[in-house]
């Protein structure tokens, strides 16, 4: 039902499938037609795009807030709120209430927290658009925050911490760790759900506060897609949402706390897990930087696939893994590349250097031509195929205009046109900063030993993290 998307695994843009390029003319109709954008008197943005041959109607409301926005004290707030959002409503005072309301309808609601964005997404048959509407909007609009809802939900989100959290109560996820190793000067055990402390001072004034500050019209988007008239889509919603009193402040990140480029890594020896987490990953560029489609090139020939480099070398050439990849990031201010396995301990030092030797490779010998071919086709066919899929698309322009507010958004189309015209140099260019080894950061987490350990602070020389981190 809801997720903290830590990674974040986009996979319409850093997984954009195709093991092989299919020959044929790339002379094609466009694969969108035009979007929709209106601005309600209040600020609230709406976007849409009409396609009457589609079933779905896709709505997707997102909120401009996440775990970028938490101070220390509140860190987990946001996910929180995205528990107690569908927890009840004035018309559907239960989560089941809720539930029952849309899926009698023949469709789905779901509630998701990003870093940097919560979202509630409903799809329904397009006959029952209105509805939908009127459900997702009594939800959004009007939820209950029932204190006695608010310490029963406490006890299931307790249960989601515990999950990454060890027996001395300390953090073993190995992306929460890798992200606070990429952004944090004083590296961080709260990660982004918070722990039983923080949580334990969440009652319902600090949620009902929280809704408040992110909940305002300047500050969220609703985006559409699928078969519907935007124009009375548009009038539905200026009855409700329009009514969101405005002029409340636009809430700021928090300021980066990272104050110099150098390589960190973090070892975190614990029993609790089955197998050996690595993540190692390298600060990028934002969602709305030049760059960043030179990153998700990048990324995807390294390990966007089972045709990647990081998989056919480490995987299929050696066996040492299981599961590996790659995927890149953007945030409105700023971005990353991640490389992700799952390792048993007996595989875990060669399956690293493995990987590390991948990489360096990958750094100093640039991209082939056959592989920014076969990335461009797979983009070719992949923004075609979004672009039958509603949710998907309202997905797509609302993420950017929640992040970036562009002044025209990138349509699929666009995007597709814009890959087309990378080049290996631009390409080589951008590997050199990203995948330098001073911009390289390795979180290590699972059942291996001291001896591991030494082994791997030879393959990896960095700035090495200590065991006590701040909010254990």
């Amino acid at each position: 039902m809801d997720s903290i998307a830590l990674n974040e695994k986009n996979k319409a843009l850093s997984r954009l499938s195709g093991d092989s390029a299919v020959s044929y003319s790339h002379e094609r109709t466009p694969v969108l037609k035009q979007y929709k954008k209106r601005r309600l008197q209040n600020g609230l943005r709406v976007i849409g795009v009409e396609d009457a041959d589609q079933h779905l109607f896709a709505g997707n409301v997102r909120v401009h807030a996440g775990p970028r926005f938490e101070p220390r004290p509140h860190v987990g707030l946001t996910h929180f709120l995205e528990h107690m959002i569908i927890q009840g409503s004035s018309r559907f005072p239960t989560s089941n209430a809720i539930m029952r309301a849309v899926e009698d309808l023949g469709g789905v609601l779901d509630a998701s927290t990003h870093l940097e964005s919560l979202e509630v997404y409903v799809g329904v048959h397009r006959k029952y658009w209105r509805a939908a509407l009127d459900i997702l909007t009594d939800v959004l609009l009007h939820p209950l925050f029932d204190e006695r809802q608010v310490e029963h939900e406490k006890k299931i989100v307790a249960q989601e911490i515990a999950e990454f959290r060890d027996e001395r109560q300390r953090n073993i996820s190995a992306s929460e760790l890798a992200y606070s190793l990429l952004f944090k000067e004083q590296l961080d055990e709260l990660g982004t759900r918070g722990n039983v402390s923080t949580l334990g001072g969440f009652d319902r004034s600090l949620v009902r506060a929280c809704y408040e500050r992110f909940f305002i019209p300047e500050n969220t988007v609703v985006s559409l897609a699928g078969a519907f008239d935007f124009d009375e889509v548009c009038s539905a919603l200026a009855e409700t949402f329009g009514a969101l009193p405005a002029g409340r402040g636009v809430p700021d990140i928090l300021p980066a706390e990272v104050t110099r480029r150098r390589a960190r890594s973090l070892y975190r020896i614990t029993e609790k897990a089955p197998v050996v987490d690595v993540e190692l990953g390298y600060r990028a560029y934002s969602f709305a930087d030049d760059r960043f489609g030179a990153v998700l090139a990048l990324s995807h020939i390294l390990g966007g696939g089972m045709s990647s480099r990081l998989f056919t070398h480490v995987r299929e050439d050696r066996a040492l893994v299981y599961e590996i990849w790659a995927f890149p990031i953007g945030y409105s201010d700023t971005g990353s590349v991640s490389v992700g396995l799952s390792v048993d301990t007996g595989n875990l030092v060669e399956a690293v250097g493995a990987t590390l030797s991948v990489v360096e490779e990958f750094r100093q010998k640039g991209v082939n031509a056959d592989e920014l071919d076969r990335y461009k086709e797979s983009v070719r066919c992949g923004m075609e195929i979004l672009c039958d899929r509603p949710d998907q698309l309202a997905d797509w322009l609302g993420k950017q205009e929640v992040l970036i507010s562009p002044e025209t958004l990138m349509t699929p189309e666009e995007f597709a046109a814009r890959q087309e015209s990378l080049t290996r140099d631009r390409l080589h260019e951008v590997m050199a900063d990203v995948f330098s080894a001073d911009n390289a950061h390795l979180a290590v987490v699972g059942p291996f030993g001291e001896g591991e350990h030494r082994r791997l602070a030879e393959l990896f020389p960095a700035e090495e993290a200590s065991e006590n981190l701040r909010g254990a």
